[in-house]
């Protein structure tokens, strides 16, 4: 997004820690890479890394380079990953740390100090006696974690059952490249789709951003509050997203929300966003529909007024990707949710559309049976002869009963020798 993400190189990636070590060409490049980035909490200039304290400090005495200057102020900032440091256990590393390098400068207690180490401990789990390995370094910058306090789901005056947490929806914006002079879409955006929460998200980071919702509800204050100690009452007047744009002074970049069916798109073709960012209903605890058109004898159907009819989910991930294919633009990138069933998943059953290349795919385990997957998706060209999208309903099929099936049952269906299992109860056999 950037430009400099060829010239990032990745040394050391996490894996039952949280440390990532990272290459970057220009200081700058990582303080703009920090800026957005939700789940680093701080970056620091590398110096070494060991199997102690005492290693760590004897690599650091080679080089004057990896230390503090004579004219700064310093501090060490102790941390521990698997174990929690009492304050005379700081101490004592800290007495450690400067005493074996023989640091003279002045001692800063705060975060004016010229120059702020880090000391990190990482333990095996269950043994904290012996740390496994010892980082050392320099701050440079903080993450953006502060916008997940900012954006706190508690502190919004416009919210619903289903509300995107902000960690989650700051994530999908990144992942949607969001920034200034872009325009970006949520087509589900009322109650199935967290009201608003994830186009917050996608506005703070400079992005121009529209939404659609079915439940005309929800866009004029007229759906049940969902707040403790309101159930009984009606929303106020201005319960709407527009209050959550204003509260938070992003207004300016709030350009509407519009009361649509998604199966039957209100934008005209020729227009195109810069990104679609959505987490559409599961069916699981909002119901997910759309308006039927279908033609009957009946005498009493309203044509003006269709019915509302289930939508399933094939169809509406299968109307995603069709729509990301018509009214994306080239190089723009679709985020969604997926439900899946952990036992049933199979990566070779994801949608697909041959316009569009498969950037990331990242699991969120919602309970013990139940996970789901960000995917991101980068539309590569335009379409030929109205290239359709293909989606495998055995990914979806009856995946509401599955929900709420125990996995032990699941286990003896994957594992029975019957030849005619039924499809719709399990979508996948067991990998052996």
């Amino acid at each position: 997004m950037f430009g400099f993400r060829e010239s990032m190189i990745i040394e050391r990636k996490p894996d039952q820690d949280p440390f990532l070590l990272c290459t970057f060409s220009n200081i700058d490049h990582l303080k703009l890479y920090s800026s957005r980035s939700v789940l680093l909490k701080s970056a620091y200039e590398y110096w070494t890394h060991g199997s102690s304290l005492i290693d760590v400090a004897d690599k650091l005495t080679i080089s004057s380079d990896w230390r503090p200057q004579l004219h700064e102020t310093w501090r060490i900032l102790v941390h521990g990953f698997r174990k929690q440091f009492t304050q005379p256990e700081k101490i004592q590393r800290i007495d450690a740390f400067s005493d074996r390098l023989k640091i003279k400068n002045k001692f800063c207690l705060n975060n004016k100090a010229d120059c702020s180490v880090g000391l990190f401990e990482s333990y095996e789990q269950g043994l904290i006696e012996q740390p496994k390995e010892v980082f050392v370094g320099r701050w440079i910058c903080d993450g953006a974690r502060h916008l997940i306090d900012k954006y706190d789901v508690r502190k919004r005056y416009f919210i619903g059952n289903t509300t995107m947490d902000a960690t989650l929806s700051f994530v999908m914006a990144n992942m949607g490249q969001c920034q200034p002079n872009h325009i970006t879409l949520d087509p589900f955006c009322g109650t199935d789709t967290r009201l608003g929460g994830i186009l917050l998200a996608c506005a703070e980071l400079g992005s121009n951003v529209v939404g659609s919702e079915f439940d005309w509800r929800v866009l004029t204050a007229k759906a049940k509050p969902t707040k403790a100690n309101t159930k009984n009452l009606s929303r106020n007047p201005d319960e709407m997203m527009h209050r959550n744009f204003s509260d938070y002074g992003t207004l300016n970049r709030f350009l509407g929300v519009v009361g649509a069916d998604f199966a039957y798109s209100p934008w005209r073709p020729t227009f195109q966003f810069d990104s679609i960012v959505t987490d559409p209903p599961y069916g699981i605890r909002e119901s997910s529909q759309h308006k039927s058109r279908r033609r009957t004898d009946k005498a009493d159907d309203d044509e003006e007024n269709p019915v509302a009819e289930k939508y399933d989910l094939t169809n509406i991930y299968g109307d995603l990707l069709n729509f990301a294919n018509v009214y994306l633009c080239v190089g723009g990138r679709l985020v969604f949710w997926m439900p899946t069933h952990i036992l049933t998943y199979d990566e070779s059953l994801l949608p697909t559309h041959p316009c569009f290349i498969l950037f990331s795919n990242d699991e969120q385990q919602l309970n013990r049976t139940v996970s789901r997957r960000l995917l991101t998706m980068i539309k590569i060209r335009e379409s030929n002869n109205n290239e359709k999208a293909q989606v495998n309903e055995k990914l979806f099929s009856n995946f509401r009963d599955l929900y709420f099936t125990p996995n032990t049952k699941i286990w003896e269906q994957l594992n029975s020798n019957n030849a005619d299992t039924d499809s719709s109860a399990v979508s996948k056999k067991e990998n052996s």
